[in-house]
């Protein structure tokens, strides 16, 4: 399996110019045919890319990963939610954990709009390297760390199964996804987030953590023992998968308040962020009230704090607004 290699990148006008052009026509009101402009792009240009996203934040890129391939054509638009929850809740100078980092992008974004000290967790080896290299393009190696393990509720060697096709999937749960491609199991290494955060310099408390394990998520949550409490981390958020009974339970007795992304579809959340850039405030999330209404991707942060009544006005003038 190849890797991204730096000497091998490239950052070329052509590439700027059709992701700019795509970028434009993606957010036009045409609706289709993107999947074919995407792909006629994509036989102009090398498989490895270096770029510079619109938000600032440079990357390394391999164009045949799904989620590396979704940040260079969307010109860093990638999971505008999270963006603003970024925005929003982690203060400037603050501490951020991405758990599940994947190529690292959420971390980076962090970094570069919040200027936040990073620890990112990814057990992938490939993309443990990813956000290494990415980090040294910009600068970041000594204000931020990579640990190469999986987050868990127990330390020691597990197995990673590697998706062939999704290289967002690689997950610790055998059965997380039927792939059409190759799959290989991977021996990494395990720790749990309280070890990994007990003692360390610079991370008496985590301002903001970002678990996205892939169906792993409430294993992660057990696994902070002392550290799963608002003081320690004011804001979690989590993808609620499997286990979600579980883990609702284990947030809620810990003092968290659950929110609920609205799961908007593309122009809608265009309008929203545009809005959202001119100013104005936005309703991403809404109020859940039992395991069963929690939604995919969701936010906790302590009850009856500034931020839950932030959240809980935002989404009361949302549902107060003729549709």
């Amino acid at each position: 399996m190849p890797a991204l290699n730096s000497s091998t990148a490239s950052e070329s006008g052509l590439a700027e110019r059709l992701r700019r052009w795509f970028c434009a026509y993606r957010n036009s009101p045409i609706c289709l045919g993107h999947g074919v402009v995407k792909r006629v792009f994509r036989l102009c240009l090398g498989r490895y890319q270096r770029v510079t996203l619109g938000n600032g934040l440079r990357m390394e890129v391999d164009l045949e990963r799904e989620v590396q391939s979704s940040i260079f054509w969307f010109d860093g638009g990638l999971e505008p939610e999270l963006a603003w929850l970024v925005r929003e809740f982690l203060p400037v100078g603050g501490t951020f954990v991405d758990c599940g980092a994947n190529c690292g992008y959420i971390g980076l974004m962090a970094r570069r709009l919040r200027h936040a000290k990073v620890l990112f967790v990814e057990p992938h080896p490939r993309l443990a390297e990813t956000v290494r290299r990415n980090l040294g393009l910009n600068g970041w190696l000594e204000e931020c760390e990579v640990v190469e393990a999986a987050a868990s509720e127990v330390a020691g060697t597990v197995t990673l199964f590697e998706s062939g096709d999704r290289d967002g999937s690689h997950s610790l749960l055998a059965d997380w996804e039927k792939s059409s491609g190759s799959r290989r199991e991977i021996a990494v290494a395990a720790c749990t987030l309280s070890s990994l955060l007990e003692g360390r310099s610079g991370f008496e408390r985590v301002d903001f953590l970002k678990i996205d394990t892939e169906g792993h998520d409430v294993a992660v949550l057990r696994g902070m023992g002392e550290w799963l409490c608002p003081p320690r981390v004011p804001v979690i958020y989590s993808e609620m998968g499997r286990d979600r009974e579980s883990g609702w339970e284990l947030l809620t007795r810990a003092g968290y308040r659950g929110f609920g992304y609205r799961a908007l579809t593309r122009q809608p959340m265009r309008r929203l962020m545009k809005r959202y850039g001119e100013g104005a405030p936005v309703a991403l999330f809404h109020p859940l009230d039992s395991a069963s209404s929690a939604t995919s991707e969701t936010v906790w942060v302590a009850s009856r704090s500034a931020a839950a009544q932030f959240l809980e006005s935002l989404a009361a003038d949302a549902a107060a607004q003729p549709s």
